[in-house]
Formats: C-alpha cells, sequence, structure tokens
C-alpha cells in the first residue's frame, strides 16, 4: 500500500495529504504483519513522523498490537530510541505496564536487548506504577531476574531496597531471583580471582552507599558524576576502572543477598519452601558461590539443615567440580553421616566423585596429565573424609567407588599418559643435544693448550673458570634430564602415579633441561669473550642473540613447568581449616 511506503521512506507530505482524505488510516493496520503507520515509522526511525502520528491518535490507539503482539512503544523499546519512547508513553503512560504474552514488561525488554539507557529511563517510570507487585510480585521477580542476568544490579538494587519481599516472591518457574543472584559466583569475593597489585587497589577503593530516597527516579547522571573523579583518578594513573566497576557490583551484589536475608528472616518454614529457597542453594552449589551458601545458612533456620539437604549441596559441588563448596564439609561436624547417604542410585559421595567431570571442567587444568591428577585429588579428598566401609559399598550398578572411577577415567588415562610421553620424549632429544655439544665443549677448550705445559692457555682467566663452571652444570643437568624423563617414558602408568610420583619426574626433568640450557648459553658466552677480549662490539650482539633461544624456550615450556609444581606441591584446592558455618 503506497500510504505505509510513504511512511517508511519519511515522506511526510505524501502520509498528511493522505491522511487528510482518509483519518481512520492512522489506526488502520497493514495486510502484511498487522502494523499501523506509527509501528511502520517507528521501525524506519522517523522521530518527526512519529511525533506527528502519537499526535493525531488517541491514546488508546497507542496500544494497537501487530501480529506478533508487539506495540509501537514495544518496537522503540527494542530499538534503544527513547525520544519515540518518551513522546508515546507521555500521551499513555499505560504503555509501561502493557505486558506481552510472555509475562515481559517494557522495562524488561529494554534489559533483554541490551538497551541500558532505555531500561534506566522504563525503569524510572516504570517503579512509580504497582505493576511490578501484581500477582504477587510476579513481574516484578521475573524483573530481577533479568537485571542479575544482564549485570544491571544498579536497578536490581534500588528495586530489592523498595519491596525486598520480591526476592524470595512465589515464582512458578525453577530461575528464582534467588538461584539467579546464585547462579553469579563470580560477583561474590570468592568468586574472581585478582593479582596482588590489583587486591590491594580494591580494598584501598571506596564506594559510596547510596541510601534509598522518596525520590523514585534513578538518576544515573548524578551516579556517573559522583563517580567521575573516582573513574579519571583510575584511567589516567592505574587504568584500573574494571576493578573499581568491580567493586560497584560486588557491593551491590552484597547488599541485594543482605537484604535477601534479612527477608528470610521474617519468613516461617512452609513460606521457605515456597519461595523455592533450595533451588537457590543447589544453583550456589554448582556455581562454586559458597560465600551465598554461607550467608543464608545464617538466615534459614537450622531445622530445615537437614543431613539430606547438605547431602544434595556436596553431591551438587563434587559433580561440578566445585572445591570452595565442597570444603564446606569440613565445617561440618557430623560430616561422616552425610558421606554415609545415598542418591536414587544409591551412589555415596565416593561414588559420586568417581565419575570424570564434564569437558567444560577439565579444559580448565591445562594437560591430560594434570586433568587426570586433578581427578584424583577430587577422589583422594572425599575418600579422606569417608570411613572404610562406606568405601567398600556397592550402588545399584553393583560398582564400588573405586571402580567406578577407574572405568571414567580410563580414556583420560590413556591421554595422560600420551601428553606425558610425547613431552619426555621431546625434551630428552633436547637434552641429548645439550650432552652431546657440552660434552665436546669439555674437550674443545676455547684458546686451546698450552705446548709445553698441556694446561689451558686461558687458566687463570675469569671468563675460562665461568666457561669450565657452566660447561659442567649444563653437561650434569643435561644428563640428570635424560635420565628423568627416560624414567618417565618406563613408567608404569598406574592411576595412583598421576597423582605425585609422576608429576614429580616432570618436574625434576624440566627444571634440570631448562638450568642445562641456561647453562650452556653462559657457557657460550664466555668462550665469545674469551676468544674476542675487550671486542665488545662483537661481544654484546653476540650475547643479545644468543639470549633469544633461551629467552623463547623459557617463555614456551616454563608455564608447562609452573602449572605442574602447582598443581602438585602448591596450595590445595581444598580448605580444610573451615569454620563450623552452620553454628
Amino acid at each position: 500500500m503506497d500510504f505505509f511506503n510513504d511512511v517508511g521512506e519519511g515522506n511526510w507530505e505524501a502520509v498528511e495529504q493522505f491522511l487528510t482524505l482518509h483519518e481512520e488510516a492512522v489506526r488502520v493496520k497493514s495486510s502484511t504483519y498487522g502494523r499501523t503507520a506509527l509501528h511502520v515509522a517507528v521501525s524506519f526511525g522517523h522521530l518527526d513522523i512519529v511525533e506527528k502520528l502519537v499526535n493525531l491518535m488517541t491514546a488508546e490507539e497507542l496500544e494497537i498490537e501487530d501480529c506478533d503482539g508487539f506495540t509501537a512503544f514495544l518496537i522503540a523499546v527494542d530499538k534503544g530510541n527513547i525520544p519515540m519512547a518518551k513522546c508515546m508513553v507521555e500521551k499513555n503512560a499505560n504503555l509501561l505496564s502493557i505486558v506481552t504474552d510472555n509475562l515481559i514488561l517494557p522495562v524488561r525488554s529494554a534489559i533483554r536487548s541490551g538497551r541500558k539507557e532505555m531500561a534506566h529511563y522504563l525503569y524510572s517510570l516504570t517503579v512509580q506504577q504497582q505493576v511490578l507487585l501484581e500477582n504477587n510480585g510476579l513481574l516484578g521477580a521475573t524483573l530481577i531476574v533479568s537485571c542479575i542476568f544482564h549485570s544491571m544490579f544498579d536497578i536490581t538494587t534500588d528495586l530489592v531496597r523498595r519491596h525486598p519481599h520480591l526476592m524470595v516472591a512465589k515464582f512458578p518457574g525453577m530461575q528464582t531471583p534467588g538461584s539467579a543472584l546464585a547462579a553469579q559466583h563470580t560477583l561474590f569475593s570468592s568468586g574472581f580471582q585478582l593479582k596482588f597489585w590489583q587486591r590491594w587497589i580494591y580494598k584501598c577503593m571506596y564506594v559510596p552507599s547510596q541510601h534509598a530516597t522518596n525520590d523514585v527516579y534513578l538518576n544515573i547522571q548524578n551516579e556517573e558524576d559522583s563517580t567521575n573523579m573516582n573513574k579519571r583518578f583510575s584511567i589516567l594513573l592505574f587504568s584500573i576502572e574494571h576493578i573499581y566497576r568491580l567493586k560497584v557490583v560486588r557491593t551491590q551484589a552484597a547488599e541485594i543477598l543482605n537484604l535477601m536475608c534479612d527477608e528470610i528472616k521474617t519468613l516461617d518454614e512452609d513460606q521457605i519452601i515456597e519461595a523455592k529457597l533450595n533451588i537457590a542453594i543447589q544453583e550456589a552449589a554448582g556455581s562454586g558461590n559458597d560465600e551465598f551458601i554461607k550467608k543464608i545458612s545464617k538466615a534459614i533456620p537450622k531445622t530445615m539443615w537437614t543431613n539430606w539437604v547438605l547431602f544434595d549441596v556436596f553431591e551438587s559441588a563434587i559433580r561440578s567440580r566445585q572445591p570452595k563448596v565442597f570444603s564446606l564439609i569440613h565445617g561440618i561436624d557430623y560430616k561422616q553421616a552425610i558421606t554415609r547417604l545415598r542418591n536414587s542410585n544409591r551412589d555415596t559421595l565416593s561414588h559420586v566423585a568417581g565419575y570424570i567431570a564434564s569437558s567444560e571442567k577439565l579444559n580448565q587444568v591445562a594437560g591430560a596429565a594434570l586433568q587426570m591428577q586433578r581427578e584424583l585429588q577430587w577422589f583422594k579428598e572425599v575418600e579422606s573424609i569417608t570411613s572404610k566401609g562406606t568405601r567398600r559399598s556397592l550402588n545399584l550398578e553393583k560398582k564400588f567407588p573405586r571402580k567406578i572411577f577407574t572405568e571414567s577415567h580410563k580414556d583420560l588415562m590413556i591421554a595422560g599418559e600420551k601428553w606425558m610421553k610425547d613431552i619426555s620424549s621431546s625434551c630428552s632429544f633436547v637434552g641429548a643435544l645439550i650432552f652431546t655439544i657440552m660434552f665436546t665443549a669439555a674437550f674443545t677448550l676455547p684458546g686451546g693448550n698450552d705446548q709445553n705445559t698441556g694446561f689451558p692457555m686461558f687458566l687463570d682467566k675469569k671468563l675460562f673458570k665461568i666457561f669450565i663452571i657452566s660447561d659442567a652444570i649444563s653437561l650434569f643437568c643435561s644428563t640428570t634430564s635424560v635420565l628423568t624423563f627416560l624414567a618417565v617414558l618406563t613408567s608404569r602408568y598406574a592411576e595412583d602415579d598421576f597423582l605425585i610420583s609422576l608429576p614429580r619426574k616432570m618436574i625434576l626433568g624440566l627444571s634440570t633441561l631448562f638450568l642445562s640450557i641456561a647453562t650452556m648459553m653462559v657457557s657460550f658466552c664466555a668462550a665469545i669473550a674469551l676468544l674476542f677480549h675487550k671486542q665488545f662490539w662483537i661481544v654484546t650482539p653476540i650475547i643479545l642473540i644468543a639470549c633469544i633461544p633461551v629467552t623463547l624456550f623459557v617463555l614456551l615450556q616454563f608455564p608447562l613447568l609452573v602449572n605442574i609444581f602447582r598443581s602438585t606441591y602448591g596450595r590445595s584446592i581444598f580448605d580444610r581449616k573451615v569454620k563450623n558455618w552452620l553454628c
């Protein structure tokens, strides 16, 4: 139809002429998609035409929906066009509370579309209405869930301050506001890792507390102004604006959790069950959010923390390989009783630990052998708190925990063996090459020997002594490295060997190999310096070039040594000194 084409092209003169003859056309739907002229103008972004069409339409006509159930206002929201949305909502504020068939408010649609400025604008108006509290706060709760998943914690914090009961509102779905918050483990102190200097700056940064006021408008501009100096300071001096933002979000998440806990304390056991807090606790266990679990434990009555509830928590932690959550079992006096419980498959916690972790969790550890080591660490940790009788118990499949571990990790063990043999073969070749070079260099001395005495010509030179000492160290280290890697190649590769024995050999082999390479280059540089005495224009470039292969090899292989050492002798991923958190 030419009328709708003119609207799409932005030809207001033609549109105005047509409307003069056919006033009812302003509310007529097109044959395709069922859109009005206002829908079309919004879709094509013609603000001037939108404003003029809104003036010609009644407030009720702005609520006309297309075939997809979208009003023109909702299209403007999804596009993030605030001027268009503003001109429509000023004429009909009811547009803010019209929900789609999926119970999605316009403000929630803006959040889901990633339109943050639009979301802030709509929230400042929507929060003044009662729509968020209707149906026992269903729409408010769903808004909180969307805000949490899209990291819009300024809106979440403001809404929870006003209506904390929304965090524990009855919810028909499985994804409650509490479970959404529990899943965001990176928002809490136990969920993100910072370097030393970043932790220091993080602690020193001050985030002002924002108290709720009678003004329902969320003044984002004022908030930005109040932190502008702090942000400029971060950008110009330390380039750590992201640390400040992290602290802001962390502070907001902590406040939301505290408000939620305060609200939980006002509920009885039946209301707690209706709020589906068990789902939130399970979500926290699976995502590694131990801080959430400890906070909630202080709000929920102790009588509700039964052995079965705790068993479900630790079972989820083991399956998801969340060491911080599982370490909470050491803060319980009756952990032996929990390890004796069984799930529907009659699996104890030891059986559960025997199943291989998901590929996502395995890939967090570099190298198949180290992945096997991490799996053994998990299995041994669970076994350490399990009685001997429980370790020998059978599940429904008539399998012991150890048998489950062996069967489920068979492929990983083969991959780990291949991984170690490949590294050992490559490194032993390098070690043998270094051994050959240094053995030859020991009898081919720089400057030769004195024909009369047979002693080296540079025997009294300090550089010659450096040459001999570094040559000997490189020779001995390369020999040790080759023999160590040979021991790795001929190992039996039993399951338990991946825990300590094989990693220890790899550490020794790689360490001596690095040392042999370094001392070989020192020996080479000393020989060059002897031969070209005081000719720095020759010696200096050669020494600098000689450092390149050593540096390259260290950069490529040294992280592997560090990873193996940390995984074997570093701080345990489990904390056995957890205090009693259920008291």
